[in-house]
């Protein structure tokens, strides 16, 4: 074959190439198009959907028994549970009763009431991290490290001081 016929030839399949390319983008855009156009197929939600944020009542966070109450029940604690490694969780729940925005932060103290270690006491803070909103209930947790061997049965949970603040951050 001639050289110039060699580069009509390339020129043409490059062409039809190109033309094809082209081509299939616009189908394709076009398809995805209509893709968009048309509503997703629906699924059917097998599980429940999580509450929004603060609907949940304190009893209804599976914590058990309160032990301990502050300010007027806004502060829960609740029976101490034993994790890995020997440490000691105990669950609390804040509730903001009031109409307005306020943080919240509870001083806890543990103190062991029977065996070797009678008397030891540890104390911890459990804060709402920023503004907990009016009638809202929030989950928190206190970890004592040392206290993990000692039986839940054995140990006395104190709430001592509760602080709370508005938006300001005055202390009411």
């Amino acid at each position: 074959m001639p050289p110039l016929r060699r580069i009509l030839a390339g020129t043409a399949v490059a062409a039809a190439l190109a033309g094809a390319a082209v081509y299939g983008g616009l189908r394709f855009a076009d398809s995805m198009h209509n893709d968009r156009a048309t509503d997703p197929p629906q699924q059917a939600h097998t599980t429940k959907p999580p509450a929004p944020y603060g609907t949940l009542e304190s009893s209804q966070y599976g914590y058990g028994t309160a032990i301990a109450r502050a300010a007027h029940g806004d502060v829960i604690a609740y029976a101490p549970r034993h994790e890995a490694q020997r440490l000691l969780t105990i669950p609390f729940t804040i509730t903001n009763h009031a109409s307005k925005s306020y943080s919240y932060q509870a001083t806890v103290t543990v103190t062991v009431t029977a065996g070797n270690t009678a008397g030891s006491t540890d104390t911890a803070f459990v804060s709402s991290d920023g503004l907990l909103p009016a009638k809202a209930t929030m989950s928190a947790e206190a970890t004592f490290q040392s206290l993990g061997a000692v039986p839940s049965h054995d140990i006395n949970v104190r709430i001592i001081r509760v602080e709370k603040r508005d938006a300001d951050g005055n202390r009411l």
